[in-house]
């Protein structure tokens, strides 16, 4: 039986006036000519990629999708409809749509057009719909790149949240920037270049702050609020292996070392052989 969003190999069994009849065991399909990459004739097997037409037939292309069901991947945004979602070109006749469901509520937040998300298709209702992947779906697919400190790094906005947003890099790797370290407001699809922070857990975290004070900055305070938190003692300096700040402050030894001198300089914590602590004002 043809299904939507498959692949299948068929036989041609007839032509008729808008393309070939191609037919499985049970079932016929129409290939437009305009969906087809060269002549056929009738026993010819044809590899092609069934979707459905503005009637909601089933019907082949042997022009391969930017995206499947199984295959994530980069789409343009074509049109934006309030209230309902946008639309997005897989290189189909028939562009998918992205519902609202799978989008921000602040509709400021959607893509413009023009403007790219990364996606996968789905199924819904008989109808083939586009999803833009999540942390964990793009932190699966296992890609082998790895980042380094301070690295900079071309990506779009994938994920907004309260404590802030995730952006897809063009390695299909996903960052998640915090609150503190972003410069305004964002919208999904928006272009940006992230600079890498640190990685914890296998996942990357980064920053948009352009200037390097200010990742600093947000590392003091990071470091400053663990302390309060904590009475204002913690059994760790820059003696402390690496692995243990990273587990307890989320943040590389490298960049611990920056914070802490700093604050030092400032003459907020002091420290002895064994701990840190504020200096009491």
């Amino acid at each position: 039986m043809i299904t939507l969003g498959n692949f299948y190999k068929l036989t041609v069994v007839r032509k008729s006036d808008l393309g070939y009849m191609l037919r499985d065991n049970d079932s016929e399909v129409l290939l437009h000519y305009k969906q087809s990459l060269s002549e056929h004739e009738v026993n010819d097997e044809v590899k092609v990629f069934i979707y459905a037409d503005k009637e909601r037939r089933l019907t082949a292309t042997e022009i391969t999708p930017f995206v499947t069901l199984d295959k994530p991947g980069y789409v343009n945004v074509v049109d934006v409809i309030k209230n309902v979602g946008v639309f997005v070109n897989i290189n189909t006749p028939k562009d998918v749509l992205i519902s609202k469901d799978y989008l921000p509520y602040n509709e400021e937040s959607w893509p413009r057009v023009g403007e790219k998300l990364f996606v996968i298709l789905k199924i819904k209702k008989d109808t083939l719909v586009a999803k833009p992947l999540n942390r964990f779906d793009v932190i699966a697919l296992h890609n082998n790149f790895n980042y380094v400190e301070r690295e900079k790094r071309h990506g779009i906005v994938s994920h907004i949240a309260d404590k802030g947003i995730g952006i897809i890099t063009d390695e299909e790797m996903y960052v998640f920037v915090p609150k503190t370290q972003l410069r305004g407001e964002y919208h999904l699809g928006e272009e940006v270049e992230v600079t890498i922070t640190k990685k914890l857990d296998e996942e990357y975290y980064g920053s948009l702050n352009k200037n390097k004070e200010d990742m600093i900055d947000s590392d003091k305070e990071l470091l400053l609020s663990y302390l309060n938190k904590n009475n204002g003692v913690i059994s760790i300096t820059t003696k402390t292996d690496a692995e243990i700040i990273e587990r307890e402050l989320k943040m590389s030894k490298k960049a611990f070392k920056r914070a802490y001198g700093g604050l030092y300089k400032d003459r907020l914590i002091d420290f002895d052989d064994e701990k840190t602590f504020l200096v009491k004002k």
